[in-house]
């Protein structure tokens, strides 16, 4: 039998273990709580957390998207103000004579019923066809019967060569020249056929089949502008003009020039006139050339090109009293020949852009230039063909027909040192 102190002991014991697992259960509880408290405060701090990121991830998605946004609109309106800038730019380009002897005239496949001049302009087609215009004196008339096909001094050239211009790019061709009436008024009405037949979107200038014709300015359209084309010639070979009816050629007369601008000025937004004058092989314009000039001048012509010495002289903007400008190219020379001179194989383009200003339509020519042209032919090879000067080199330069012909040098630099010379030229201190 236990004592009372064993029992009491006993309940001791037991009240010691009761407090030492309510103890435990309690520090349990805290751990739990404590637990608790540190899952929830992780859980509150991650989905705070994920709330942030999410918050800064969208915020920098709608930042990006912003970004690409503003970008895209930046680039459309740089297209447009690249595409408005185009659509207000006109890109216009001419040449001098093409002139075609008969070396280049033999050079087609002369077996074939209709022959090929690609080759002639090859070299120089994609910055004719690049220009948004583009002209050419064409110095031979054409024939529609190739058994009537001539060289000098009587040109009468195939109508293939017409082809060939087209091909090229040309848009405007200039017939008004001292050789229009080599082969009478047939040699006119011939051309004037195969361009209205064969090409009628080219503009021709220069010669007429009727009063009625004779009496209409020609115009061409580009982007919303229209150009008036005036074509005139001082001279024509082949005398006495018997069978040339008075309106078949345009002559280069005061009177009918000052009728023939009022007339252009009022039907187009720029008038350009094509001047066959001057002195063959001088390198300066004359006294006639430089009057004829200050007529166009003082009658509002916005732009000359000046044909027919079969030399390449400089280009430069003249200035009326009352202000007017007009941009003035004194010879472009050859285009293409197979003339014996070295002087005349150094021919030029006219290089312009004409620019409207989108908020009064004004035009202006915002820059000239004048790119030299070689023509190149080796007469053995049976190459006729025209280079810029920039593509031209001192191989091809060895291997021109031209050194069988003279006795000058022909050598790449001769032609750069001609050219700079054309540039330096001053005609304000000729007589």
């Amino acid at each position: 039998m236990d004592t009372p102190n064993t029992q009491n002991n006993t309940s001791r014991m037991r009240e010691s273990r009761k407090l030492e697992q309510k103890r435990k259960r309690q520090q349990q509880v805290r751990r739990q709580k404590i637990f608790l408290a540190c899952s929830c405060l992780i859980l509150t701090a991650g989905i705070g957390l994920f709330v942030t990121l999410y918050h800064n991830h969208q915020r920098a998605a709608a930042q990006e998207a912003e970004l690409r946004k503003q970008i895209k609109q930046k680039q459309i309106a740089e297209l447009q103000k690249q595409q408005k800038l185009e659509n207000n730019t006109i890109h216009f380009v001419a040449v001098g004579d093409n002139l075609i002897h008969q070396g280049i005239y033999e050079s087609a496949d002369t077996t074939q019923t209709v022959w090929n001049y690609d080759h002639l302009y090859e070299h120089i087609r994609d910055d004719i066809s690049a220009a948004d215009l583009a002209a050419v004196n064409e110095e031979s008339i054409f024939v529609s019967d190739h058994a009537n096909i001539s060289s000098y001094p009587a040109f009468g050239s195939p109508v293939e060569i017409g082809d060939a211009l087209v091909t090229a790019g040309f848009d405007i061709v200039e017939q008004a020249n001292n050789h229009v009436f080599d082969k009478g008024i047939t040699g006119i009405t011939d051309t004037i056929r195969y361009w209205e037949t064969s090409h009628p979107e080219v503009a021709l200038l220069g010669i007429h089949d009727s009063a009625e014709s004779a009496g209409e300015i020609t115009t061409i359209s580009c982007k919303d502008v229209t150009f008036s084309l005036l074509n005139y010639t001082t001279t024509v070979n082949n005398e006495p003009y018997d069978e040339l009816p008075d309106y078949a050629v345009d002559l280069l007369r005061t009177d009918q020039v000052i009728s023939d601008v009022k007339k252009a000025k009022e039907i187009s937004d720029m008038t350009i006139a094509f001047l066959h004058t001057g002195a063959e092989y001088s390198t300066e314009p004359d006294t006639e050339e430089k009057t004829f000039l200050q007529l166009l001048l003082h009658q509002g012509v916005d732009i000359a090109i000046c044909a027919h010495s079969h030399t390449l002289q400089n280009f430069e903007t003249l200035t009326d009293d009352s202000g007017h400008q007009m941009l003035v190219y004194y010879s472009l020379g050859n285009f293409i020949s197979t003339q014996k001179e070295p002087i005349c194989l150094l021919g030029g383009m006219a290089d312009i852009t004409i620019v409207r200003d989108p908020v009064s339509d004004a035009l202006s020519i915002r820059n000239a230039d004048l790119v030299p042209l070689v023509t190149h032919y080796n007469h053995d090879q049976n190459i006729y063909t025209v280079y810029k000067l920039s593509d031209y080199t001192e191989e091809l330069a060895a291997s021109h027909g031209v050194h069988a012909e003279s006795t000058e040098p022909f050598t790449l630099e001769t032609l750069q040192e001609q050219y700079k010379k054309v540039l330096t030229q001053d005609y304000h201190t000729l007589g």
